[in-house]
């Protein structure tokens, strides 16, 4: 009987301690790109197609740039402007449409009841968050954080059933803090955009 208490108590003790470890890789990356503003080069693939370019993100703004299409999010709204159409879209984006974009959105995404569990994966720590909340939208996430520099390297997140997004992150720096109207799109910068608004 002693045994057995014994190695529950060994078997909880060492899950606890994964789990403070898993969180505790996520608050300090988090704590790094929380500071100022970053700027990231990205690969993605999904559901969606595949795609490249950069996003500069502070807090939960961004500004997304890529051969597709220009992005700008103030934390709220979000100005969609496809290359070479002439419109922006206006639309109040779900959070499982900013974690397809944002690659650094998951500082946020671990702090909202996900379970979180950690793996050795040599050079880097792969964090896997799960949830049981059926109204989540991002069901799951797979986070490879690089050891030395505690930075985001690849994002996995799952929307649905069979739905998955992958970011590569290739490179990741801090710069200096922008004005909010970075974040925003101003129709005098694109005199000849038709603004459409969908919300």
């Amino acid at each position: 009987m002693k045994l057995h208490s014994f190695l529950l108590l060994s078997a909880f003790t060492a899950i606890s301690a994964v789990a403070q470890t898993a969180k505790s890789v996520l608050d300090k990356t988090a704590s790094q790109l929380s500071r100022g503003c970053v700027v990231a080069n990205f690969t993605a693939r999904g559901a969606m197609g595949n795609s490249n370019g950069n996003i500069t993100v502070q807090g939960k703004k961004f500004v997304l740039t890529s051969p597709q299409a220009r992005i700008w999010f103030d934390g709220k709204t979000e100005w969609s402007l496809a290359q070479g159409s002439g419109e922006v879209n206006v639309t109040t984006p779900t959070a499982a449409e900013i974690a397809g974009i944002n690659p650094i959105n998951f500082i946020y995404l671990y702090k909202q009841g996900y379970n979180a569990t950690l793996a050795d994966k040599g050079a880097a720590y792969e964090v896997h968050l799960t949830t049981n909340n059926n109204r989540s939208s991002i069901k799951e996430a797979y986070i490879s954080i690089n050891k030395s520099t505690h930075n985001p390297q690849n994002v996995r997140i799952r929307t649905n059933a069979s739905s998955w997004s992958t970011i590569n992150i290739t490179s990741l720096q801090n710069v200096g803090k922008k004005n909010d109207s970075f974040f925003r799109f101003n129709s005098k910068d694109f005199p000849k955009v038709e603004v459409i608004d969908l919300r």
